[in-house]
């Protein structure tokens, strides 16, 4: 009797073989993509509550608003702000990135490296008599310069935000 396989029996063990790592690689693939995907997300989100964050609290500091003008919507915010070495602070967008000027100092840039804001609008919803409020809209997609769809993603945010009575 002889010992050994077949070429029937070597052609059979060989293709579950080549399933099992195919399955195998699949998975991790699928874990790796989707950790990607995750942190991508992620960044997005931190950036944007921090944006919500950081313009709400001007807003809230502010003795009025410059630009929109009430019930006009711009796509920039200055605000006048209590303290006259902060004015005015203003919040736009350039090159895909939010930034902040305040009175005479530097402007710097709010959002990081690794985002790309695509819209930033502001409504003054103010009514008269009122402090003063203004709609945020904001939509913040990751950097995808080589247009992955892993990263194809994004999120908009949208809030009021009111003045504080003086």
């Amino acid at each position: 009797m002889k010992k050994g396989f077949t070429l029937i029996e070597f052609l059979i063990y060989i293709a579950i073989f080549v399933s099992l790592l195919v399955l195998i690689f699949g998975f991790f693939w699928d874990i790796i993509f989707s950790n990607l995907k995750e942190n991508s997300y992620q960044e997005i989100q931190e950036n944007g509550r921090f944006l919500m964050f950081r313009i709400s609290k001007e807003i809230k500091r502010a003795k009025s608003i410059n630009f929109p003008s009430p019930e006009n919507q711009g796509s920039y915010l200055s605000l006048e702000m209590a303290d006259s070495s902060l004015n005015p602070t203003i919040f736009d967008l350039q090159d895909g990135k939010i930034r902040i000027s305040q009175g005479t100092s530097s402007l710097y840039f709010l959002t990081t490296d690794l985002v790309k804001v695509e819209n930033l609008s502001f409504f003054n919803l103010s009514y008269p008599q009122t402090p003063g409020i203004i709609r945020v809209e904001i939509k913040v997609l990751p950097l995808n310069p080589a247009s992955f769809p892993t990263y194809q993603s994004s999120i908009i945010f949208k809030s009021s935000f009111s003045l504080l009575p003086n």
